[in-house]
């Protein structure tokens, strides 16, 4: 039995495929950025681009910063949100600014709320699709000049501050008429730990900590829990062990730091791409990866091209196996993947090519039925 595989790409159902797996990217403004949202979002083209490269990487969340566009540019903003709902993406708007964990700032976080997210939701004529699907909240106290010189009893003090401000929203947003209106928050992986693991949030006692997690549960729908700096499955398992296991009632994920280079975090793009898949994998596609961010995991795919050459399905036949054959060009390398849902990729060979030609592998019909997918790197392979 032979499969034969032209060089063009064999179209298979995206949407089989995207419902594997539901990663989320942060998507900041970054002015001056090719891939940020102030140069992307309100241009049709680069807006139309940017879609297409998170469908085709199962990106269903975007979590985007975009200033005072809701409220300067509005049919901007509305656009944008249709367009990625059509693409079967929800948008989450993103605001950050560590210093709202303070009191006296409180008002202008609540302000910001009311003129991006609820006034904009509510505008005469705005459409389901066109709407924001939540908020994103990045407020993150470690990160303030001064958290390093406070005591551990003071970081536990500030910490209530942030629950406090996440009730605050909870309470804005009730008042307003939306009381389940879904909010999201990003925090780093080590709040959960004890002085007797060396933590540095000055908890009394487990039930201390237990409490404070419970109480922002409350308020929030889902949480991101930042395992960046990490390059080990083990390292950013057990950041997020206590959190996955205890905390209920909210959704829990898993961010992923995209830098990619070699002095970055990751040497390169198939580093990264392997470790998003190994989480995936380790923890079940609905609960993983959320990426930061995109400007950086867009730029690391635009200085490498990887383009897909084909996708074979075939069943068992009455032969214990069969040979694949494609049509190759020189310089490149062939990876061959086998999946029996389209979901679980493995690899199977690699095959460097230095002169056109076809080429032919055989396979096993180790299970009923199965899919092939053949893909091409530049060579040498990252």
């Amino acid at each position: 039995m032979r499969i034969s595989l032209p060089f063009a790409l064999v179209l298979f159902s995206s949407l089989a495929a995207q419902a594997c797996k539901y990663r989320a990217v942060w998507f900041w403004q970054e002015d001056g950025h090719p891939y940020g949202a102030s140069n992307i979002v309100g241009n049709a083209v680069l807006e139309n681009q940017t879609v297409s490269f998170l469908t085709s990487r199962w990106v269903r969340r975007v979590y985007g910063s975009y200033g005072q566009q809701p409220v300067t540019s509005p049919t901007i903003s509305a656009n944008w949100n249709a367009k990625l709902d059509a693409a079967g993406i929800q948008s989450q708007l993103l605001m950050s600014d560590n210093t709202w964990i303070f009191p006296t700032n409180h008002s202008s976080l609540l302000t910001k709320i009311t003129q991006r997210v609820l006034n904009f939701n509510n505008a005469p004529g705005r459409t389901v699709p066109q709407k924001f699907d939540g908020l994103h909240l990045d407020i993150e106290p470690h990160a303030l000049t001064n958290w390093s010189a406070l005591t551990a009893a003071d970081k536990r003090q500030w910490l209530f501050l942030l629950r406090d401000t996440y009730a605050v929203v909870r309470q804005h947003l009730a008042s307003n008429g939306v009381p389940t209106f879904p909010v999201y928050a990003d925090l780093p992986v080590w709040f959960d730990k004890l002085p007797a693991d060396a933590g540095q949030i000055g908890w009394t006692n487990a039930a201390d900590r237990n409490q404070w997690f419970s109480d922002i549960a409350t308020n929030l729908t889902g949480i991101t829990f930042m395992a960046f700096d990490q390059t080990a499955l083990s390292a950013i398992s057990n950041g997020v062990a206590w959190e996955r296991a205890n905390i209920a009632g909210t959704d829990v994920r898993v961010g992923l730091e995209s830098d990619i280079g070699a002095t970055n975090t990751w040497a390169t793009l198939a580093d990264f791409n392997a470790m998003m898949e190994t989480v995936e994998a380790a923890f079940g596609f609905a609960d993983a990866v959320d990426i930061q961010d995109y400007t950086s995991w867009r730029q690391a795919w635009a200085t490498l091209p990887i383009l897909p050459v084909a996708v074979a399905y075939a069943v068992r036949s009455q032969a214990a196996a069969a040979d694949i054959s494609f049509e190759t060009e020189a310089n490149w390398t062939y990876v061959v993947n086998y999946s029996m849902d389209l979901c679980g990729w493995q690899e199977v060979q690699r095959i460097p090519v230095s002169a056109p030609g076809k080429a032919t592998i055989p396979v096993r019909f180790d299970n009923v039925q199965g899919f092939w997918s053949i893909t091409r790197f530049a060579t040498p392979v990252p």
